[in-house]
């Protein structure tokens, strides 16, 4: 699970500096010097990438634009399903869960079905369902309304809760299934945020990861559906979800995740004209500009060299540079000979600067494999 660290840099992004005006910048560039002389050409209306683990923005354009979010609204519907339902709740679907097949992308649910909420949520970000959205809320809202207000309003509110708690600042959600509202807007950064918790849920970030799912539907039409992802980022291997979003008023939207080293880089594109096409461009100039390093035998041979006596880094994190400071970047290996645990640090550094420091530990004398180690 992601540490409440990275929340916490999330939330510093989201309250530092927040404006509607347009804005352009890279982060990790900025904070060591480095400028970089060209951007990324895409057609989306606002674009941002963070590297989650690191808790660094690495690109950011109109990222703090309140614009429509689309389908991506269900990234925070399923949060709050999360906080107000549990997994293996059954959950009967109504006629007012149905939604207009011609207009909506949905599980082709019908009245009389049961889903446990597991399948719904599977429904909810694999297919981008609008018919598990509607049930969920009603569902969920029905658990937490207080007053009057229809079980629909009142999940809607607990989103609305639910943005707020995790530090999203300038989003406001009106519907659990994302479709065009007046008013019903989102940031890129605000996106960011929404992903990170739930790539920190197991059940959440493991249904986004996948190409397709097999959900179980009871009920008097008992059958089994394969839905297929939304996401066509998840052909490639580095790609680990998150959520697609279109409509008239957004246009396409994608908030991805993918794998450098062992860091996370969520990437969010609202407003293009081929958000594909965009974020292909977006990883392109990552790779360019920035370089992932990881602390291990395979990116420095001196601790290839160590873990032939058994001696390794009790971690194996990666740090994140700017592509033209990383030749700068140095190993420094302090050994201190003793006959239990830690035998001394390795640290990654430019100049006098640590950008990491990990205790060396004897993997014999532990009780437990470091992460190092593992297959």
């Amino acid at each position: 699970m992601l540490s409440t660290v990275l929340a916490l840099a999330l939330v510093t992004w989201a309250t530092a500096g927040v404006t509607a005006a347009p804005e352009r910048s890279v982060g990790v560039a900025e904070s060591t010097g480095t400028q970089l002389t060209d951007t990324p050409g895409v057609t989306a209306r606002a674009t941002f990438v963070v590297d989650i683990t690191a808790g660094g923005a690495l690109w950011s354009d109109n990222a703090d634009v309140p614009l429509p979010p689309a389908s991506t609204t269900k990234i925070i519907t399923a949060l709050t399903a999360r906080r107000v339902l549990a997994p293996d709740e059954w959950v009967m679907i109504e006629p007012s869960d149905l939604v207009d097949p011609a207009i909506y992308s949905n599980a082709g649910l019908q009245v009389g079905d049961r889903l446990r909420v597991r399948d719904l949520l599977a429904a909810l970000l694999v297919a981008s369902a609008g018919d598990a959205a509607l049930a969920l809320a009603r569902v969920g809202g029905e658990r937490v309304a207080t007053g009057g207000e229809t079980p629909q309003a009142a999940f809607v509110a607990a989103m609305n809760e639910e943005a707020r708690r995790i530090g999203l600042r300038s989003s406001y959600f009106l519907t659990p299934d994302g479709r065009d509202v007046p008013g019903q807007v989102a940031t890129a950064r605000d996106l960011a945020i929404a992903a990170m918790h739930l790539l920190s849920d197991p059940l959440l970030a493991d249904l986004v990861a996948a190409p397709s799912i097999e959900v179980e539907i009871d009920g008097p039409q008992a059958r089994k559906v394969t839905l297929t992802n939304t996401n066509q980022l998840l052909t490639a291997s580095d790609v680990i979800g998150v959520k697609t979003g279109t409509s008239p008023a957004a246009g396409q939207c994608l908030v991805a995740a993918v794998r450098r080293g062992h860091d996370i880089v969520v990437l969010v594109i609202l407003g293009s004209q081929d958000r594909y096409r965009d974020a292909h461009v977006l990883l392109s100039w990552l790779d360019q500009h920035y370089r992932w390093l990881t602390l291990d035998g395979s990116t420095f041979p001196e601790l290839a060299v160590l873990r032939r006596f058994r001696i390794v880094p009790a971690l194996t994190p990666t740090v994140v540079v700017p592509a033209d400071r990383a030749q700068e970047v140095e190993l420094d290996v302090t050994y201190r000979p003793a006959a239990w645990g830690t035998v001394g640090t390795v640290r990654l550094r430019i100049g006098i600067v640590d950008l990491v420091a990990v205790p060396l530990v004897r993997v014999d004398q532990l009780g437990f494999v470091p992460i190092s180690e593992r297959a």
